[in-house]
């Protein structure tokens, strides 16, 4: 039996997930989409993956992580958080 798998085109994809970049920190919003639109589309599927589990944290947990505070308790998030405070450059991350 076979299934029905919507097959969305990367850009599209792309376009839905900056949807949910928009957070309530503007901060946040800043860090989510400077990696969206210059990170997401060139990077791995499972870096993709981790981006899109990574959306799905409380915007306050991101603010920390983000501003180097804390990290996420799971280890697999907190590796991909400090990935993408790198992939972000040396001006990655908030100042504290």
């Amino acid at each position: 039996m076979q299934q029905n798998v919507e097959v969305i085109p990367p850009e599209e994809h792309q376009r839905r997930l900056s949807w949910q970049c928009r957070r309530g920190l503007k901060e946040t919003d800043v860090l989510l989409n400077k990696y969206l639109n210059e990170v997401f589309l060139e990077d791995t599927p499972a870096h993709q993956k981790m981006f899109e589990r990574l959306l799905q944290c409380e915007d306050a947990d991101m603010f920390l992580w983000f501003t180097r505070r804390e990290e996420p308790e799971d280890p697999e998030l907190a590796a991909f958080v400090r990935y993408f405070l790198y992939r972000l450059g040396p001006e990655g991350g908030i100042e504290a």
